[in-house]
């Protein structure tokens, strides 16, 4: 009996695209798609050589990776890597993004691992967006303490049943905002399962006749959805790398200038960490986000945070990416920020103690907007240097356009404001 399986791919803003197949056709690579039309949330062409009118549109390919099926309720769900027509490997490739990355790693005996805290908001409606009423909320609350209508722990059976590898769920401070922690993992599978959490999360909760939205500030009288990515590094035998028992704080020197790199390329990393306009409102002291180039000791007001817990649980937390990230664009600048610094062997600078927004130990912090993030990055020939220059090119391209859209828009709240009196 013939079975329908989902081949996906994540484009550039980590949005899925693919393809539905009978599974006799699993293994064939001519799963077609337009490359420059799906890495983008408007339908213009991009003038980019290579990807758009200048070379015809060419197809490429969307060549099913084995190892990555998985059941995914009445079908299943499998994730591809991108070529050109030839075989060549295509450069605007997310997912090979981050393993480029990883390989850089592994010439170093060590394995890039990862886990993702996912916040998001439950929608009562998005005409407009209206937050889930939570009558019964508490903070770390569960049941109907987080969601009365049950669709919290649906979306967590969901996502176990696929193996996402759920560690716990629970409310955040917000009605209405909740929290979804995923264990962690090589660094790969686990940006793969952050990427597929978002499309279950919505599935479900559409099934159940709410809504989420992951936008990095969707209200503003409520904090942002934040996406943790916690960070660690094995060898061959399976040793946290990050642990140094005979250190006074117990992290080894790869750890320390892994978090120095982080710090230094913390501008630059906002383009992938903060993507979209909306980010930036979130992107501000008092959030918790992320916002100051500084790290800290179980100091969750640094965008750096090196947790309690030591042994195997020792890493390293940044706090800075939105639930709107690429899960594969932001680890693999994360760790290819953190190798930057190893390479470089960047001395850690003095941890924040206290209250970063009260008196931080820098004046480093996010830029102010989008357009000022992608120039960050422009600017860090370093950073760069981790990634394919075609990748580079047709994001800074693409969430320019982003940002020209965004300043020609007119808001409800100017209408609101202006037209009354003027």
């Amino acid at each position: 009996m013939t079975s329908l399986i989902d081949i996906l791919f994540p484009d550039l803003l980590g949005l899925a695209h693919g393809k539905t197949v009978p599974d006799a056709r699993l293994e064939h690579p001519t799963h077609y798609a337009i490359t420059v039309m799906v890495q983008g949330l408007d339908l213009e062409f991009l003038e980019t050589d290579h990807y758009s009118t200048s070379a015809g549109f060419p197809d490429m390919e969307a060549r099913f990776e084995p190892g990555t099926l998985r059941p995914w309720g009445a079908r299943q769900v499998g994730l591809a890597n991108l070529h050109f027509a030839d075989g060549r490997p295509l450069p605007l490739d997310s997912r090979r993004a981050l393993r480029s990355v990883m390989d850089r790693w592994a010439e170093r005996g060590l394995t890039p691992v990862s886990g993702y805290e996912m916040e998001f908001f439950l929608l009562a409606g998005r005409q407009p967006l209206t937050k889930l009423p939570v009558p019964d909320h508490r903070v770390y609350g569960i049941g109907p303490g987080a969601d009365p209508t049950g669709t919290l722990e649906a979306i967590a059976e969901a996502a176990e049943a696929a193996d996402l590898k759920v560690e716990g769920v629970n409310s955040e401070f917000t009605p209405s905002q909740v929290e979804v922690s995923l264990q962690h993992q090589d660094a790969m599978t686990a940006a793969d399962n952050a990427f597929l959490f978002r499309i279950i999360a919505r599935e479900v909760a559409r099934r159940n006749g709410i809504d989420v939205t992951f936008m990095a500030r969707p209200f503003g009288d409520a904090v942002g959805n934040g996406m943790h990515v916690n960070m660690s590094l094995r060898d061959a035998q399976g040793r946290n790398c990050l642990i140094d028992e005979t250190d006074p704080i117990g992290i080894s020197a790869t750890a320390k200038s892994f978090i120095a790199g982080l710090i230094d390329h913390h501008e630059a990393i906002a383009a992938f960490a903060g993507p979209t306009v909306n980010s930036y409102k979130r992107l501000v002291p008092g959030m918790l986000s992320g916002y100051w180039a500084n790290w800290g000791l179980d100091n969750r007001i640094s965008s750096v945070r090196v947790p309690g817990q030591r042994g195997s649980g020792t890493r390293i937390e940044h706090r800075m990416a939105d639930g709107s990230a690429s899960p594969h664009l932001l680890t693999a600048a994360l760790f290819a920020a953190g190798l930057s610094g190893v390479e470089r062997g960047l001395a850690l600078p003095e941890p924040q103690v206290g209250d970063a927004d009260a008196e931080p130990n820098t004046d480093r912090h996010t830029p102010e907007s989008l357009l000022e993030a992608l120039d960050a990055l422009a600017a860090d020939t370093v950073l760069q240097s981790y990634f394919h220059p075609d990748l580079i090119e047709v994001y800074l391209e693409l969430k320019r356009r982003e940002c020209a859209r965004w300043a020609a828009a007119v808001t409800d709240w100017e209408q609101n404001e202006y037209s009354r009196v003027y």
